[in-house]
């Protein structure tokens, strides 16, 4: 199921245009649990990795081959300095990641469990970017629009409409996925702009919220009244996605799970290239499952873990049964 009205890989600079948010991710993995105010937990292992989910979604889809650029900002920091050569180091272009004098770059602390995470974020650059720091020409470039973490972009909020029908009228073709309201309003705009995204991506907590449903059948019905295509992801459930020509459910891997931090971004990365390459809608959420799969085995968003090859190798096992 090709994405409507999209152009050939051979006719655009970039496959994928990511514009959300760029931030340093401190991982504390082997947390038993999360600890109240006064308490003390101790965790087995701790990283520094570029961070957020948009910043993640671009670095896979560099590593499964896609051509990627990136519009986000970063502080003139220390924290900046570092997040931008890991993006070149990772294949992502930074050419249009500006850098912020008055912000500093930010930072979440991600406490991670084998079965779910918790999250405590310092905004800074996060939060700083507008719809008018993505240009025309770079639009023009590019075959597919992503953007992430939409509840944390308040500022790019009031401009999400203008920037999707500027990159409809591009040609290209968008996927969103919204990320966990903070506010936990669940709204932002975002009902009134799904209409024109043409694949939604939530997970299993924001998808029944943004849809105001009880359960995973009635949320699916209501999103897709509104978006083309919705890939709702089930942590250790799997991922369901549906559009006009029905629904597909597949659980996960069977993997032996490290972090589950960047799961959900490695299946937007998967699903996204399967859908840029004409995969059926089922394949698409098999391939979105092998990449999450392999992210859940190692800490963080680990370099050299995704890779088209690994993805195959984790598409060849045995078929499972579909719940």
């Amino acid at each position: 199921m090709p994405l409507r009205g999209n152009t050939r890989s051979e006719e655009r600079e970039y496959d994928v245009l990511a514009i959300g948010e760029l931030n340093v991710d401190l991982i504390l993995s082997g947390v038993p649990r999360v600890p109240e105010f006064g308490e003390e937990v101790l965790a087995e292992d701790i990283v520094q990795r570029l961070g957020g989910s948009t910043a993640n979604f671009a670095v896979f889809c560099a590593q499964l081959g896609l051509k990627v650029a990136f519009v986000t900002r970063v502080g003139a920091d220390d924290f900046g300095d570092f997040l931008l050569r890991e993006l070149e180091q990772r294949g992502v272009s930074s050419e249009y990641a500006t850098r912020d004098p008055e912000l500093r770059t930010g930072l979440t602390v991600a406490v991670s469990g084998a079965q779910d995470r918790a999250f405590v974020t310092y905004v800074g650059t996060i939060a700083s970017l507008y719809a008018e720091d993505v240009p025309d020409e770079l639009i023009r470039r590019a075959r597919h629009m992503h953007i992430g973490s939409y509840f944390l972009q308040t500022r790019l909020q009031p401009g999400c409409p203008r920037l999707l029908k500027r990159a409809h009228e591009a040609g290209l073709t968008v996927s969103l996925d919204s990320g966990y309201d903070p506010r936990e309003a669940w709204d932002s705009g975002i009902r009134d702009l799904l209409p024109d995204v043409d694949v939604f991506l939530p997970n299993e907590i924001e998808g029944p919220q943004v849809a105001r449903a009880d359960d995973v059948e009635e949320t699916m019905r209501t999103l897709t009244a509104w978006s083309e295509t919705v890939a709702l992801k089930l942590g250790p459930l799997g991922a369901m996605a549906c559009d006009s020509e029905g629904c597909e459910h597949l659980p996960a891997y069977a993997v032996e799970v490290a972090d589950t931090t960047c799961c959900g971004d490695a299946f937007n990365a998967g699903f996204i290239d399967g859908l840029l390459v004409g995969l059926p809608l089922v394949d698409c959420v098999r391939r979105g499952n092998a990449c999450a799969a392999l992210m859940a085995s190692v800490i963080g968003n680990e370099a050299g873990v995704l890779t088209p090859e690994a993805v195959a190798e984790m598409m060849r096992r045995p078929a499972l049964r579909r719940v």
